[in-house]
């Protein structure tokens, strides 16, 4: 079995992975075609694939927001011996806004780029002699270990599937609730296949997206309704949706841009290197309730005002692929790591995030008057509590246990046992969102990869 290892000369390695696997910032996103990508491995910075219609999982907790009043002092209209004004305590009304922001942008591990890293990487080669290379290449831009430890038939089968979904993801009218994105590939420069990382200059390209090979490929037989069956060419319901997409729909996309076909044994060629784990970005989202309104009899906000916000999660989409996709890694009747709870035992990361969703926090507030008659001289404070919930897609969640488990097929007993790495955290928040409910999911198989990544090189590598 062969996995990927980094580069044995530190300064390369830092460098290339940086170009392949840079800091996503992401942007407000929506549920649509995906524009430009930014690299092979971040393939959309402005869009999300499922519409958390279904199954998900939802973390309730509260935050806080507070405020202080100083002593409120009137000027009585006269004067001492000196002339001075003098001025008394007077009661005052303590009102509102209380406001405040909870920062929920900073992602709490590298839960997502670490998959990412190890079962989705690989780009598009544009020559046979460069798809050899990537193959036998360990670097960041060579094949993934999904690739490496699976069999030509299953990959076969989960590649057709995988199309399948990409021209389901077409669909804006209609939207499925699908895990897949239609993700540019490559670049087609007369004609010429171009890599997507490619130096020249692409002015006079036009992007070539994923769908676009079932286009090409539509009188091929290749794809598979079941592992076991007998390959045919794709559904025609799935060709019909693609040929009314091609050339019109991808003109607009791609802004003017002019659709040409490339040839049977490009397509052909790119075909046979799609890493059938997915790539793209996952929607989850973040509620607050803020009020207009408080009573004070009952000394509580009133007027509640629920605001719901997305949180896209970076190169999620591949952490929300088919669980069969893992089982080369994995044996039947393994069971979970302990305590997998999505929103309890939550561990706090104090480290850097290199991820980050929306660039933006959430306004927190509670208007109206929130005492009345506050003794003259008296200082008041109030500190209310607001409610605050995060809805996450729950085949995440399942399939960061399934990420435990074939990470610690790799990784010796003796040292998941001393490093306590069985029993840490399943989730984590950062520093600046550790007293809301906004777990990201993926903590401990973060912490695991690290170990397995470990065990996977030279120990003279640093």
């Amino acid at each position: 079995m062969l996995f990927f290892l980094i580069s044995p000369t530190p300064a390369h390695a830092f460098n290339l992975l940086e170009f392949l696997f840079p800091t996503t910032q992401m942007v407000n996103s929506t549920r649509s075609a995906p524009g430009p990508a930014l690299a092979p491995e971040v393939v959309s910075n402005n869009t999300y694939s499922n519409t958390l219609v279904g199954n998900t999982i939802i973390c309730n907790g509260q935050t806080s927001i507070g405020k202080t009043w100083p002593p409120v002092q009137q000027d009585t209209g006269t004067t001492d011996s000196n002339g001075n004004h003098i001025y008394e305590y007077v009661p005052y009304d303590a009102n509102g806004p209380i406001t405040g922001q909870m920062d929920v942008k900073n992602l709490s591990n590298n839960y997502y780029r670490d998959f990412q890293t190890f079962f989705a990487r690989g780009s598009i080669k544009c020559t046979e002699a460069e798809v050899k290379d990537a193959f036998t290449d360990f670097n960041a831009d060579g094949s993934s270990a999904s690739l490496r430890a699976t069999s030509s038939r299953q990959i076969a089968y989960y590649r057709s599937q995988l199309l399948v979904e990409v021209a389901q993801s077409l669909n804006q009218k209609n939207p499925v609730d699908t895990v897949v994105q239609d993700y540019q590939i490559a670049w087609s420069c007369g004609g010429t296949c171009q890599e997507l990382t490619t130096s020249s200059d692409t002015s006079s390209c036009r992007p070539v997206y994923l769908s676009e090979l079932l286009f090409g490929l539509q009188n091929e037989s290749l794809y598979y309704s079941t592992s076991n069956s007998t390959p045919t060419t794709f559904p025609s319901d799935i060709i019909s949706a693609i040929n009314s997409y091609y050339p019109t729909s991808y003109s607009s996309r791609s802004k003017g841009k002019t659709f040409s076909p490339l040839s049977v044994d490009t397509y052909k060629l790119m075909y046979n290197q799609i890493n059938f784990v997915p790539k793209g970005n996952v929607n989850s989202q973040v509620t607050v309730v803020n009020y207009n309104g408080y009573d004070q009899n009952s000394d509580s906000p009133i007027n509640p005002v629920p605001t719901t916000f997305n949180r896209t999660l970076p190169n999620a989409a591949a952490a929300t692929s088919d669980v069969g996709n893992l089982t080369f890694m994995t044996y039947s009747g393994q069971n979970n790591l302990p305590g997998a709870s999505l929103c309890d035992n939550v561990t706090t990361n104090s480290e850097s995030a290199q991820d980050q969703t929306v660039d933006a926090s959430i306004p927190l507030y509670v208007n109206g008057t929130i005492k009345s008659n506050v003794p003259p001289g008296t200082t008041y404070s109030k500190t209310i509590h607001t409610d605050v919930s995060s809805t996450t897609d729950d085949q995440v969640v399942t399939n960061a246990q399934i990420n435990e488990k074939a990470y610690a097929n790799l990784i010796p007993a003796s040292t998941l046992k001393n490093k306590n790495l069985s029993t840490a955290a399943f989730s984590s928040t950062t520093t600046t969102n550790q007293n809301n409910p906004i777990p990201d999911p993926g903590n401990r198989a973060d912490l695991l990869y690290q170990q397995m990544k470990s065990y996977l090189r030279p120990a003279s590598w640093p």
